[in-house]
């Protein structure tokens, strides 16, 4: 396994640099403010990396990101603000243990290790062995996943394996692989990138093993102040995945979502017209596209906290 020991303030040069990197190769946009990176994964929606509670952006950062070719800023505030309610989910108690386990989480989880064995492992090895798992996840959700969404995948992990920053740890039910994750060390935080699962081994409380070491070994780690699951998910958050998060520890922090417009283009949301036939239109290509449902999603929220500035 490799390990990095850098000390003092080079270490969030270091990780700002490695993320950036990622990022850029995986072909999203980056900006880089003093606070932290913020980045987006399409249609120039950026957010903060950082998630661990509410946010304020100065005006001087705020001019920054526009500058940067935001048209979406999204990221979390303090309940006081206007905005849409929501949730960031994480682990900050160094003493987390089966005692922070909801009771019959706890029983289920110890239940667990009778078959699996949790471990870290090389992303390399994910590389080979991982994908089945991708796909296995995206037929039970009922997404759809074409020939590009599978090479996208694949060069998510050769760009993880090959950055200091990221890690992997696995699930097993005998040699078989049946959970994994992908997270990435940034700012003090441990943050979920990648968490995939195999459909007949879920009956082992695979997901349970997975995320309960996981999180123990690495919440103990000197360097590491949280283990977050981010904010809330523009689509396909669930009550059930809400519900197994708290059950297995992870404390809610409630928020809201600010989004806030482009000066550049927030003269077309004066009325919802344009969000409302953004949402028509491509609504109808949701179910092929993951992208597609984020800028939906963003659109849903901007009618629905009726954004007029």
């Amino acid at each position: 396994m490799r390990n990095f020991q850098i000390t003092g303030s080079k270490i969030s040069s270091f990780e700002d640099e490695n993320i950036t990197t990622f990022f850029h190769e995986l072909g999203c946009r980056v900006i880089r403010l003093e606070g932290g990176i913020w980045h987006s994964n399409g249609a120039r929606i950026f957010q903060p990396l950082l998630m661990k509670g509410p946010i304020e952006i100065s005006p001087a950062e705020r001019e920054r990101l526009w500058e940067g070719g935001s048209f979406f800023l999204r990221y979390p505030a303090a309940t006081s603000n206007s905005g849409i309610p929501s949730y960031i989910h994480l682990v900050d108690d160094k003493n987390y243990d089966l005692d922070s386990l909801q009771g019959n989480q706890r029983k289920e989880t110890r239940r667990s290790f009778r078959h699996c064995n949790v471990e870290r492992i090389e992303i390399s090895y994910l590389i080979k062995n991982g994908m089945d798992l991708v796909l296995d996840t995206y037929a039970r959700q009922g997404r759809r996943i074409d020939e590009w969404g599978i090479k996208w995948w694949k060069r998510n992990f050769e760009l993880s394996a090959k950055n200091p920053l990221f890690e992997a740890w696995g699930a097993f039910v005998d040699k078989e692989l049946g959970a994994f994750r992908i997270d990435f060390t940034y700012h003090g935080g441990f943050y979920g990138d990648v968490l995939f699962n195999r459909t007949s081994l879920l009956k082992y409380q695979v997901m349970n093993a997975l995320m309960f070491v996981s999180t123990r070994e690495v919440i103990r780690r000197p360097e590491i102040d949280h283990v977050s699951y981010g904010i809330r998910a523009t689509f396909g958050d669930t009550p059930s995945l809400n519900r197994f998060k708290e059950s297995i520890g992870y404390r809610r922090i409630d928020i809201v979502e600010k989004i806030e417009i482009a000066p550049i283009i927030r003269p077309f949301f004066k009325t919802d017209h344009i969000a409302r036939l953004g949402q028509s239109v491509l609504g109808r290509y949701c179910e092929k596209s993951d992208k597609v449902k984020r800028i939906c999603a963003i659109l849903a929220h901007i009618r629905a906290i009726g954004i007029r500035t």
